[in-house]
């Protein structure tokens, strides 16, 4: 996408030793103690609201080194503040961050959408209406499309592209750059006459496309060792939270209907937006 550096950013620091704030420990905390002795110490950190969940990009054949992500490290440290930090006096331990979807996102309608488009070289108009039958899916479940088309143009409509499309930006950095990659397309010659309609029924599945020359695919970030890839989950933003204040990359998912018209006359293209979630097992 652009960016071939590193940035960090501290979200949070808070001071073990000497105790500044006191907090009843959680259990597995109580247990570590035991272990450790007096000299553990307990301590509990929040993300930011302006945090996205652990995001990496998906690693081509060609490319080589760290691609563009989101991780977070807890690090602890002896000194003054985070420029009085040495690596003989300091550790580090990556977590992620994972998203749950909330419950009140798969109660909700499920996502249709239509568009009515003219053409300036050609009369008439192309009506496309697109449904699908839940808000929520996850990775590589089937996602079942019905596709409504309606030709009022005197030309004939070959063909029908139908694909699941993962659109990513870095909000604090791009102005309204969105980056578009196909997951998965259909291409379905539908050869409609003028003046008629039809309606056609897909089934699609957001799964992890095969390693490319170059990696355009956010991931969801795993753990070391782990060797199924798995989608980056839909970023969902905290009510309370502007996306161009988001620190780190936001991804969102659609299916995009397409109907071609030729160079000269242009395409009809119609997006139907979903939320793609985390398996709660994970």
């Amino acid at each position: 996408m652009g960016y071939n550096f590193v940035k960090t950013m501290y979200l949070g620091t808070t001071q073990l030793y000497p105790p500044v704030t006191c907090f009843p420990p959680s259990e597995i905390q109580r247990n570590l103690i035991s272990k450790l002795g007096n000299f553990a110490f307990p301590f509990m950190l929040e993300f930011p609201k302006l945090s996205t969940p652990s995001y990496t990009m998906m690693q081509g054949w060609e490319e080589e080194g760290r691609l563009i992500g989101v991780e977070f490290e807890v690090m602890g440290f002896v000194g003054v503040n985070e420029q009085d930090c040495h690596k003989r006096s300091s550790c580090r331990l990556t977590v992620r961050r994972l998203m749950e979807c909330p419950a009140r996102l798969f109660d909700a309608p499920a996502p249709r959408g239509n568009i009515t488009k003219t053409f300036l070289t050609c009369s008439g108009s192309v009506t496309l209406e697109a449904s699908l039958t839940s808000n929520v899916y996850f990775p590589e479940e089937e996602i079942p499309v019905q596709v409504t088309i309606k030709n009022n143009t005197t030309r004939e409509l070959k063909k029908l592209k139908v694909k699941i499309v993962q659109m990513s930006e870095v909000p604090i950095f791009s102005k309204q750059q969105v980056r578009d990659k196909t997951l998965m397309k259909i291409d379905n010659n539908i050869n409609l006459p003028a003046g008629a309609d039809t309606s056609k029924n897909y089934t699609l599945i957001p799964a992890v496309p095969s390693r490319m020359a170059r990696g355009q695919v956010f991931l969801q970030s795993e753990l070391q060792g782990n060797t199924s890839p798995s989608l980056a989950p839909s970023t969902i933003l905290n009510p309370e939270v502007d996306k161009r204040d988001l620190f780190g990359v936001h991804v969102t998912y659609a299916v995009r209907i397409k109907v071609p018209l030729g160079t000269l006359i242009g395409d009809t293209i119609l997006d139907v937006p979903f939320i793609l979630a985390v398996q709660q097992g994970q």
